[in-house]
């Protein structure tokens, strides 16, 4: 039985035998732009791990070798996760690039979802105007957009913020789950996509 002492040798050989010249690029661009949420569990263990096997190979050296990481790269890992796991009310890299998550559901063809780019100054209706086109929907009057969040439904007025809204919910100390939905305005209630949520929608 092998356990995680013997993980790190074997991925820092099969990364040296795969001369993967991007890796290293690609690992420190996930190590920040990642969500801090999905730097936990399972997840940040191989994302560590795959950081430390480059270290080793990248600072190799044969007297050094029984001693694994050198205290200079143990130092680095836990500054960089003390920093994008701390604080978590400072909004991360994703809240900065202007990027907005917004699922599409319709009754018969269920969700589908697009990552937009929306500004911190572009309004709801702006947004809506956006999922009309990227959604190719024919009759954009008859949608809005929608936030779900505490198992509740609530459209969102044409002067609202979406990104100062996304903003204000990763600010708060308790995380909340929420997802942006471009829907109809009246809806059938068995299309909810979110089984759990009530429809606020105005009847």
């Amino acid at each position: 039985m092998y356990g995680a002492d013997d993980f790190l040798p074997v991925l820092t050989y099969v990364i040296a035998q795969c001369d993967m010249l991007e890796l290293d690029t690609e690992i420190e661009y996930m190590m920040e732009l990642l969500d801090p949420s999905l730097l936990h569990g399972e997840g940040g263990y191989y994302l560590t791990s795959a950081y430390g096997a480059l270290s080793l190979i990248k600072n190799f050296q044969e007297e050094q070798a029984a001693r694994l990481l050198s205290s200079e790269a143990r130092d680095t890992l836990r500054q960089w996760h003390k920093r994008r796991t701390t604080n978590r009310t400072i909004p991360s890299v994703d809240d900065f690039q202007n990027y907005l998550r917004v699922a599409f559901q319709e009754v018969n063809s269920g969700c589908t979802g697009k990552t937009l780019l929306v500004r911190p100054y572009i309004t709801t209706e702006d947004v809506c105007q956006l999922c009309a086109e990227k959604f190719k929907v024919e009759d954009p009057e008859e949608y809005s957009l929608f936030l779900f969040v505490d198992e509740t439904w609530q459209q969102l007025a044409e002067d609202t913020y979406p990104q100062k809204i996304k903003a204000e919910l990763h600010s708060r100390p308790q995380p909340h789950i929420f997802h942006f939905v471009y829907k109809r305005i009246k809806s059938d209630p068995y299309g909810v996509i979110f089984q759990n949520g009530d429809d606020l929608t105005p009847s």
